[in-house]
């Protein structure tokens, strides 16, 4: 039996053990209720686990049936527009040879004249076969309107984020050269003719590329006679061969340049050849368009076609020859004009002062906005041009000026930026229209810049964008970036 001495000493140590004990007990039961409550949400993700990875597992067969249905279809849409489309260029063929025939017949010497019932007979096979071409033509235009409603998404299709190997945006601070796309998404407002006009006036002191990237191929007709875009497009030296090829280097686009000289110097064409006046070779730009579009969607491992233009024009091959670069768009977001933006500095938008051109314009930035997100971070709008203004007293008629006036406020709520509304706007001149009157011919080139006052107007509209040029580079090496949301929102 413990002594008194031993009591107070047990009592003692009691006092201490005790609370201990029952912390190290309180802290066990708090322990194992954590463990048991972590045991259970652990069990519980990992069911959640097991039930997301089916449902991905299953949204992914779904998705891998979704796409083979698609690209089964898009292949079937191709293939019926191809047959479409021989079957009406053979029928066209052959009612050109059938005409040329009946002329023939028809101008046998006197000695052998023309019998009425084999004229007859002549006129009435021409007659079917032009009814069964417009029938070929109207099957070829279905097909057609068939694929581009298959990829119709205003846009957002494009903006799929970027796999691996993109080749890299090199800014302006470690380049030489100028890319400015020149687009509107509505045709009609004179982008063809700002290009080509522009680039020569930039050309008279600077070495200037031009890229014809629109279907319709104005810019190619405008500056290169027939006969030459097929000897170009035999030779595989045109803006859907370099597209449509498996390397995207500056040394596979400059290859295929067609220079401009005499009439044009200092300055050099990527032509846009039509493959149904060359040879059996590649396809028109708009099929190889489609084509690389359809492959892209439906084959992650292909490369991307939104950069095949970067590729080869940031290269130093090219910044080193060519001081400007311009590249003619088409009036929608097509693979060409895509990889056009995803390789520019700059956007120039022409603008016809009225509501049809303006608001197409607002459209545009808007798009562009998308686009700046994913496709083209470096993007800046250059200015917006007024084309085809009628003046008076060198001022706008009152229509035009309160077009251009309520542009300038849209802009405001459209872009992040301050967006320059050129001065020197692009008057209405019938020298853009004799110049338009000579596309495809074989006349001698003659822009319009040839006529004194077009030539003044377009130097005050180059002296112009090159001040827009520096104050847009002296603003991104000064400013520290905002905020989308806090940027000026001003306009000029």
């Amino acid at each position: 039996m413990p002594t008194g001495e031993g009591l107070d000493a047990l009592l003692k140590i009691s006092y201490v053990a005790v609370p201990l004990l029952a912390t190290f007990v309180g802290w066990a039961v708090g322990r194992h209720i954590r463990l048991s409550y972590l045991q259970a949400e652990h069990e519980k993700l990992l069911r959640e686990k097991e039930s997301i990875e089916g449902k991905l597992e299953e949204t992914r067969r779904n998705a891998e049936e979704t796409r083979q249905i698609s690209a089964e279809r898009y292949d079937r849409l191709r293939a019926t527009h191809e047959d479409a489309r021989d079957k009406f260029f053979r029928m066209k063929a052959l009612a050109h040879r059938l005409k040329q025939e009946l002329v023939d017949y028809q101008q046998r010497p006197a000695a052998d004249p023309p019998t009425p019932s084999r004229n007859d007979e002549l006129n009435a096979r021409v007659a079917e076969l032009e009814a069964q071409l417009a029938t070929a033509e109207g099957e070829l235009q279905e097909t057609q309107q068939r694929i581009e409603e298959a990829t119709k998404s205003d846009g957002r299709i494009w903006l799929r984020p970027p796999g691996n190997h993109v080749p890299p945006f090199r800014p302006r601070s470690e380049r030489k050269n100028v890319i400015i796309s020149v687009l509107n998404l509505k045709g009609g407002v004179g982008k063809t003719t700002i290009t080509a006009n522009l680039a020569a006036t930039f050309a008279k002191t600077e070495s200037a590329l031009l890229i014809d990237l629109d279907y319709q191929r104005s810019l190619s007709m405008l500056l290169v006679p027939n006969r030459e875009r097929i000897l170009l497009h035999r030779a595989g030296s045109s803006v859907q061969h370099f597209l449509a090829s498996d390397r995207h280097c500056a040394k596979d686009l400059t290859g295929r340049l067609q220079k401009l000289s005499p009439e044009i110097p200092n300055c050099a064409l990527l032509a846009n050849s039509d493959s149904r006046s060359g040879s059996n070779g590649a396809d028109g730009l708009e099929e190889t368009e489609s084509r690389l579009m359809i492959e892209w969607l439906f084959d992650r491992t292909r490369p991307d076609p939104r950069y095949f233009l970067r590729e080869a024009l940031h290269d130093r091959a090219i910044e080193n020859e060519y001081r400007y670069v311009f590249l003619d768009c088409p009036p929608r977001l097509t693979t060409a004009c895509v990889s056009a933006l995803a390789a520019s500095d700059y956007v120039l938008i022409p603008v016809v002062p009225d509501p049809l051109s303006t608001r197409a314009a607002e459209n545009l930035l808007t798009t562009l906005c998308s686009f700046r997100e994913v496709v083209c971070p470096q993007l800046k709008v250059l200015a917006v041009v007024p084309n085809m203004v009628r003046l008076i007293k060198d001022e706008p008629i009152r229509v035009h000026a309160d077009a251009l006036a309520e542009l300038k406020e849209a802009i405001l709520a459209r872009w992040d930026e301050p967006i320059r509304i050129a001065d020197a706007c692009i008057k209405h001149d019938s020298a853009f229209g004799l110049s338009a009157a000579l596309l495809d011919s074989e006349q001698k080139l003659s822009l319009a810049i040839a006529e004194v006052k077009v030539a003044q107007c377009f130097d005050a509209l180059a002296e112009e964008l090159l001040q827009e040029i520096q104050h847009h580079e002296s603003r991104r090496t000064s400013a520290v970036p905002a905020q989308s949301g806090a940027r000026a929102r001003s306009g000029r």
